[in-house]
């Protein structure tokens, strides 16, 4: 207190003013800001300066407003492409922490000397490119693919389910298997710094497992989930080779801006479409970080 006192009464930074940044930390600092400044913040200010315009015959008119913004939500297509995208992420990331829980708890309570093996064999789909893996999905579910033909060889389908492939519910399931790995790697780290012996107290006190997972196991694990989550619901909002691989032409935003930026030639409602789905995703994002600490997500 004596050495504030002293800095302020020979001119110094008052007791309500943040002390002087150091010119060492804004040499240190400087170019890693730059970085982010051209790599990050700069293609975001460039996304929302050409939203703002209107295209004619290929060519870009400063005929600057708001209106693409306002046709995400007014015009058919993009409105539903963008529910559509919404709630299938949603649905997504969800179905993937149901799958993923069970999968990384017993990875890290019983898997033992096997736990490094176990974490690989989640891996393993990280060594293939996603889009022949995708590819794999639409040769499973196609009509004349391995599961219908399966399914009409034993007798329980005289013809080909039609609704496995090409709808919502094959975009769900292709991003689902996709971006599992994603939610069970981080969910496994948290679950395996839980001591176990507080667990195993828990159970010798009497206390169910329900009663075990919801105020041990679940507040515990947090940070794995909501990185999971992040991971997750990120990755499936900004998706486009599963919805245009498995989807038949069902509106998705990532569809929705490719063929903007491409055949449709309106360069402005393409990056009014990713402008939103920008906000959202951060808007996600910033209030998840809000239940869990950032340092301890990547621990």
């Amino acid at each position: 207190m004596a050495e504030q006192a002293s800095q302020e009464s020979k001119g110094g930074w008052s007791l309500f003013e943040s002390p002087p940044i150091s010119r060492d930390l804004l040499v240190t600092a400087g170019p890693l800001v730059l970085l982010e400044l051209l790599f990050f913040i700069g293609p975001v200010l460039i996304m929302f300066y050409i939203a703002s315009m209107r295209m004619e015959d290929l060519v870009l008119i400063p005929d600057y407003g708001i209106r693409n913004f306002l046709a995400v939500f007014t015009e058919f297509v993009n409105r539903t492409a963008f529910v559509n995208t919404t709630t299938l992420a949603v649905l997504t990331t969800v179905t993937a922490a149901v799958v993923a829980y069970p999968l990384a708890y017993y990875i890290a309570r019983f898997g033992g000397r096997y736990k490094n093996q176990l974490a690989v064999l989640v891996m393993i789909p990280f060594w293939t490119n996603f889009i022949v893996r995708v590819y794999g999905w639409k040769i499973i579910l196609g009509s004349q693919g391995v599961l219908n033909s399966a399914l009409i060889a034993v007798g329980i389908l005289n013809q080909p389910l039609e609704w496995i492939i090409n709808t919502q519910f094959s975009i769900w399931l292709g991003l689902t298997y996709l971006w599992l790995p994603f939610m069970i790697l981080p969910l496994y780290s948290s679950l395996e710094k839980i001591d176990g012996e507080i667990i195993e107290a828990a159970y010798d006190l009497g206390a169910s497992r329900y009663a075990v997972f919801r105020r041990i196991v679940l507040p515990l694990s947090l940070s794995g989930l909501v990185g999971g989550f992040i991971f997750v619901f990120i990755f499936s909002m900004g998706a486009y080779i599963v919805p245009a691989m498995l989807g038949g032409g069902e509106l998705f935003m990532g569809t929705r801006i490719a063929y903007e930026f491409g055949i449709g030639g309106d360069w402005p409602m393409g990056a009014a479409l990713g402008s939103v789905l920008m906000i959202v995703v951060v808007g996600v994002l910033w209030s998840l970080l809000g239940y869990v600490n950032l340092e301890e997500m990547f621990q």
